[in-house]
């Protein structure tokens, strides 16, 4: 079985970023820490979302009354 390219890229530059901090562990770990926290304001924090993601809250909108009657089918 052959790796897909894009692991391959991937591994490549996770160990280029190690080598530069000198394969430190901890430095690591604060590097990586340092890039979160610099992407924050663009990521979306899932874990208070439940087991589902926002599945639930897009089917409890879904499923809301209509205008005529009924109400709309709740999918997933």
């Amino acid at each position: 079985m052959t790796t897909p390219p894009i692991l391959e890229e991937v591994r490549r530059v996770r160990h280029e970023i190690s080598a530069e901090i000198g394969h430190d562990p901890k430095r690591l770990r604060e590097y990586y820490a340092t890039i979160q926290n610099s992407v924050r304001s663009r990521t979306i924090n899932l874990a208070d979302q439940g087991p589902y993601g926002r599945t639930k809250h897009c089917i409890e909108v879904a499923d809301q009354p209509l205008p005529e009657g009924g109400s709309s089918a709740a999918t997933r």
